[in-house]
C-alpha cells in the first residue's frame, strides 16, 4: 500500500481531489482488502486508482461521464499498471453496474445525488460506508439532508482548509486552496 503525489497524476484539464484531501478520504473509506468501492464522478481517477492501493483483493469502479475524465483515467489506469479497475463510461446510479457494494466515494454527482444515495442503500451490504466530497455549503447541505433522510448511520463533517507555500523572491507566501468538505456515513442495517 503506497500514497501516491498530485504530481504523478496525469491531470489534463480534469478535476482531481487533491492529495490532502485523497489522504483523508481514502482513511475515511475505511477500505478492507476486499472491498467492492464505487467511484462516482471519477474526474482524473485519483481517489479509485490510491483506493485500489488498499483494497488489493477487491475492485475499484470508477464512473465517469465526461469524455476528457475517461481518456485521463485511462491514462493513469495504465501509468499506475492498475489491475483492480473497472472504468465505467456514463452517469450514475445508471451507469453502475449491477453488483453489490461496500463502499462508495462521490466526488461529483450532478445533481443525483439523492438517487445515487437511494441506490447505495439498496446495493450494499450491511457495513457499507460512504464518503462525499464537496466545496459548496448547497452541496454540504443537501448531502446532510438526504443522509438523514434515507438514515444513514455515524454521520461525520470533516472540513479541510489546505494552504501550500509558494516562493516569492526569498519569501515563502502560503497560497489556500478552496476549503473542502468531508462526508462520512454508514449505512444503516
Amino acid at each position: 500500500m503506497y500514497h501516491i503525489e498530485d504530481k504523478d497524476f496525469i491531470r489534463g484539464k480534469v478535476p482531481m481531489t487533491k492529495q490532502e484531501v485523497r489522504c483523508i478520504s481514502v482513511a475515511k473509506l475505511d477500505l478492507r482488502k476486499d472491498s467492492i468501492l464505487i467511484d462516482v464522478g471519477a474526474g482524473s481517477g485519483s481517489v479509485g486508482i490510491e483506493a485500489s492501493n488498499y483494497n488489493i483483493d477487491g475492485k475499484v469502479y470508477g464512473i465517469e461521464v465526461n469524455v476528457d475524465g475517461l481518456e485521463v483515467i485511462k491514462q493513469n489506469l495504465d501509468k499506475f499498471k492498475v489491475r483492480n479497475y473497472e472504468l465505467v463510461d456514463g452517469m450514475a446510479p445508471d451507469a453502475i453496474p449491477d453488483i453489490r457494494v461496500d463502499r462508495m466515494f462521490v466526488g461529483g454527482s450532478r445533481g443525483n445525488l439523492g438517487i445515487i444515495l437511494e441506490w447505495f442503500l439498496e446495493n450494499s451490504t450491511p457495513d457499507s460506508k460512504i464518503v462525499i466530497n464537496t466545496i459548496t455549503l448547497e452541496s454540504l447541505s443537501e448531502s446532510m439532508n438526504n443522509l438523514e433522510r434515507l438514515g444513514f448511520n455515524d454521520i461525520e463533517v470533516v472540513n479541510i482548509n489546505v494552504s501550500k507555500n509558494k516562493k516569492i523572491g526569498g519569501y515563502n507566501m502560503m497560497m489556500g486552496e478552496n476549503p473542502i468538505y468531508i462526508i462520512s456515513a454508514r449505512r444503516s442495517n
